[in-house]
């Protein structure tokens, strides 16, 4: 049985967490005075409930509904666990592959290792202006833009001239970026086109991953992509939890980790 003294530090790592969205390691150990290990546990258990998602060094609030952010403000964001969570994705291409890089912090990552990696012969359709500018020149890929409607503050292409073109392409995997990911409604995002542009990225694919740090799990935004269940692997980091994780395999999702998490599908190659 839980001790008081551990429910009632919790209850106020929560109370903490409404009042300033996020919360450090190093400023619980102070206000508590414990140790580092034991705000740590106590984060994870609150994460593994629902309760928080863990960040590096910390934790932030749960967000119910979630809106969209711009490039500049994502970016400078949790760059260690997106490094990683691009490396964990680039050991599941092959040489001579096709595939789809959507708009995202993360998918750029991904984009820089295949100019840097040992890989060779790619050819990689984007609707994303900062992942095109990374492989242009690149001598171990090709590169095909989608065009269309300029969303200038995610520096992405979205309407019917990027849709007609994915409709006429078959390619070996596609890379999603997220917005938002939950288990009961799956991959969403606040933008209808951008939505619709997702949902014709993973129809021509043959196997699809979503590429998303822990924090954008257990929120929702407006338009649903798809259900995990649609998806063969979700790459993410360790701040997901044991839990969240076990809650999306039993959904029939894909999730795994960076060094870090995978969840993998039931989806057979």
């Amino acid at each position: 049985m839980e001790k008081e003294s551990t429910k009632r530090r919790k209850e106020q790592i929560l109370a903490l967490l409404e009042e300033k969205n996020m919360v450090l390691v190093e400023e619980l150990c102070q206000r508590f005075d414990v140790s580092k290990v034991t705000i740590r546990k106590d984060l994870n258990e609150l994460g593994n409930q629902g309760l928080l998602v863990r960040t590096h060094g910390g934790a932030g609030k749960v967000k119910e509904t979630a809106f969209e952010r711009s490039q500049e403000a994502k970016e400078k964001e949790r760059i260690a666990e997106k490094r990683a969570i691009a490396r964990r994705a680039y050991e599941e291409l092959h040489n001579n592959e096709t595939m789809i890089l959507d708009a995202g912090t993360t998918t750029q990552e991904l984009a820089k290792l295949i100019c840097s990696g040992s890989k060779k012969n790619l050819t990689v359709i984007t609707n994303a202006f900062n992942i095109a500018e990374e492989l242009i020149g690149c001598e171990k890929s090709e590169l095909i833009f989608t065009g269309g409607y300029v969303r200038s503050h995610i520096l992405s292409c979205v309407g019917m001239y990027g849709e007609d073109m994915l409709k006429n392409v078959c390619v070996d995997r596609t890379f999603l970026g997220c917005n938002n990911l939950s288990v009961e409604h799956g991959l969403t995002t606040p933008n209808m086109q951008e939505c619709r542009m997702k949902q014709y990225m993973l129809a021509a694919a043959k196997k699809c991953y979503v590429l998303e740090d822990s924090t954008k799990f257990r929120t929702n935004s407006l338009y649903c992509v798809c259900q995990v269940k649609d998806l063969h692997l979700i790459i993410t980091d360790d701040g997901i939890g044991d839990i969240y994780k076990e809650k999306i395999k039993e959904r029939g999702g894909p999730c795994g980790c960076s060094g870090s998490q995978a969840i993998k599908t039931t989806i057979t190659d």
